[in-house]
């Protein structure tokens, strides 16, 4: 009946409107270099998954997804090392090598990448050709594993810290919630939503924090297994580089609007 058709039109309707949310969202990811490199890794890994390592349509796929990426990366190396050298870190404890080393490593990580590209489209001519490039492919994911341990540092203090702050905050929610309440007291209202908000905004900071702990750690786990320093298999291999490629996706994709923005 007219019910069951309108119910139909507006189960269609919000699978549409879910549709357009995440073509939306994927649009914005795909404007920025970053994010077409990183969508790319996504479909390389996933061809390596499907390959497993063997020769065929899906290995050839993978070199030819990862030979793709490189015009994205070109400058990396230097807006990569440009902070350090508009900001430098201050201080000289952990927290200022460890910046030092996360910044370096990404910077030698892409850099030295570009020269194992180099090597493989023959610019490199000489009998030393192969070596070199096995090198610097030793290199460059050496440095991604350890920009990825510094940020799994990095980011693990300033994960203790929001979870510090929420910690105080929600001390400082209960208090109001113990205290004497008195009629009309629009003040302490104000002030006990300011601080509900603030430990709202305390917990997505602890979350941020937290997936980017994860995902430092998956990064750090797929050097050594792209290294050859871990039992995993070229399958495992690519499904852990998938799920890297989805968080950082979804890192760098425009959150999603609501109806009322």
């Amino acid at each position: 009946g007219r019910p069951a058709r309108h119910t139909h039109r507006r189960a269609r309707n919000a699978n549409m409107d879910v549709s357009l949310t995440y073509a939306n969202q994927l649009k914005g990811l795909l404007a920025k270099a970053d994010g077409k490199d990183k969508f790319i890794a996504l479909l390389q890994y996933a061809a390596m998954f499907a390959s497993a390592g063997e020769p065929g349509a899906f290995l050839a796929a993978q070199k030819s997804l990862s030979a793709a990426r490189k015009p994205f990366r070109v400058f990396k190396p230097v807006e990569f090392l440009m902070p350090l050298v508009e900001r430098p870190p201050k201080g000289k404890g952990l927290g200022a090598c460890l910046a030092y080393v996360k910044a370096v490593g990404m910077a030698l990580y892409v850099g030295a990448d570009h020269v194992v590209w180099a090597a493989s489209a023959g610019i490199f001519a000489d009998e030393n050709a192969k070596a070199r490039g096995d090198f610097f492919q030793k290199l460059s994911l050496w440095s991604w594993f350890a920009a990825s341990v510094a940020s799994v540092l990095t980011q693990t203090s300033d994960l203790t810290k929001a979870l510090d702050e929420m910690s105080a905050l929600k001390e400082d929610v209960e208090e109001d919630d113990g205290g004497k309440k008195s009629k009309n007291d629009d003040s302490k209202k104000a002030a006990k939503k300011d601080r509900l908000d603030a430990q709202r905004a305390a917990a997505a900071n602890a979350r941020a924090h937290m997936r980017a702990v994860v995902t430092s750690g998956a990064q750090a786990l797929l050097a050594l297994a792209l290294l050859d320093k871990t039992p995993l298999s070229k399958r495992h291999v690519g499904a852990l580089g998938v799920a890297v490629s989805l968080a950082n996706c979804a890192a760098l994709a425009p959150a999603r609007k609501s109806k009322t923005e």
